[in-house]
């Protein structure tokens, strides 16, 4: 196991600083969306966040801190989204139709990668750097998803329903990518086509367990 660095992020402690980080944060996304997190350097996001670069390098050592400082900050409310799950009681996902089972699981976080460009960039960035791997979110996200199968499909073996899981949180990966190479077609993409797809994947594992 690779022991983590540490990080070169002077994290602040009052509301102004706080409301500066901020602001850094919300340039450096744009600039990804805009063009590649490849691309970005810290002088181009001190001129985004409109800030000089001495204040910049005030709070981050280098990009790869601001990014990492981007990808905790989409961490923290996707954690957000899946307490919302987490509190989801047993007799609503049993109750709901595929459809809304769904609706339920990926919308939340679609809507969220919709209205948050930068992150598809931080999930596949083309320099390979991991910024938003956090084993006990993703071990969250499975249990969810394990919980509800275990609900709709009780006849289910563990072991497939193990691999439904796993399949169910990996199939919107690839339209991820094909979302952002598509920009013009990339909202319909994440808000229309995944969850069409997990629906009908989900129905026909309920007709193969019924």
């Amino acid at each position: 196991m690779t022991e983590k660095k540490p990080s070169s992020f002077r994290s602040p402690q009052q509301a102004r600083g706080r409301e500066r980080v901020s602001t850094i944060l919300d340039a450096c996304a744009r600039l990804i969306v805009l063009e590649g997190a490849a691309q970005v350097t810290m002088h181009g996001i001190a001129r985004e966040a409109g800030t000089s670069i001495g204040s910049l390098y005030h709070f981050f050592s280098d990009k790869q801190r601001v990014l990492e400082a981007l990808g905790e900050r989409h961490i923290e409310s996707l954690a957000l989204i899946t307490n919302q799950l987490l509190a989801i009681e047993d007799s609503v996902w049993v109750a709901q139709s595929a459809e809304g089972v769904i609706a339920r699981l990926i919308l939340p976080v679609l809507q969220y990668t919709e209205q948050h460009r930068d992150l598809v960039s931080l999930i596949f960035p083309l320099d390979g750097a991991d910024r938003l791997s956090n084993p006990d979110l993703r071990l969250r996200i499975e249990g969810i998803y394990t919980r509800v199968l275990q609900l709709r499909l009780p006849n289910a073996t563990a072991d497939a329903r193990q691999t439904y899981v796993l399949a169910m949180i990996g199939l919107p990966m690839g339209a991820f990518q094909i979302a952002q190479e598509n920009s013009a077609v990339s909202r319909r993409i994440l808000i229309e086509e995944i969850p069409r797809a997990l629906t009908a994947y989900l129905k026909a594992l309920e007709m193969l367990h019924m």
